[in-house]
């Protein structure tokens, strides 16, 4: 069984130190901005993490996003947003769910209403579950 995760479980994975679940998965091509966007929340909302911190957390992001295939979702906007709609989720975590259903992988997400929204359409886990 192959695995396409979201940032959530990557993020989660980096912080639970179980990376090695993550290696010859996948994820897509848009996960280094929302796993950014986490590390940008923690340094300014959560105020947990500090500026060496997040400068370090990058660059092991970057390293551990290499660990997986990532998948172009170039020209596949319309079908998105098909799922977005269908599915009432928001277009980038359709994206995955998008992903997920046409290259037949179980989408990997921390979001239990994603994982809600999207029984019966693709097979979900969460990390825990793996």
């Amino acid at each position: 069984m192959s695995f396409l995760f979201d940032a959530s479980s990557i993020f989660e994975a980096i912080v639970e130190k179980k990376v090695r679940v993550l290696h010859g998965n996948y994820t897509i091509n848009l996960t280094i901005y929302e796993v950014g966007n986490t590390i940008w929340k923690r340094m300014s909302l959560l105020r947990d993490v500090d500026d060496a911190e997040a400068a370090k957390l990058v660059l092991l992001v970057k390293r551990v996003l290499k660990l997986l295939k990532e998948v172009r979702l170039d020209c596949c906007e319309e079908e998105i947003i098909k799922v977005a709609l269908k599915l009432g989720v928001t277009f980038y975590y359709a994206s995955y769910v998008f992903t997920a259903k046409n290259n037949s992988l179980t989408l990997v997400t921390e979001d239990e209403k994603l994982r809600e929204k999207t029984r019966g359409y693709v097979d979900t886990l969460s990390l825990k579950e793996i």
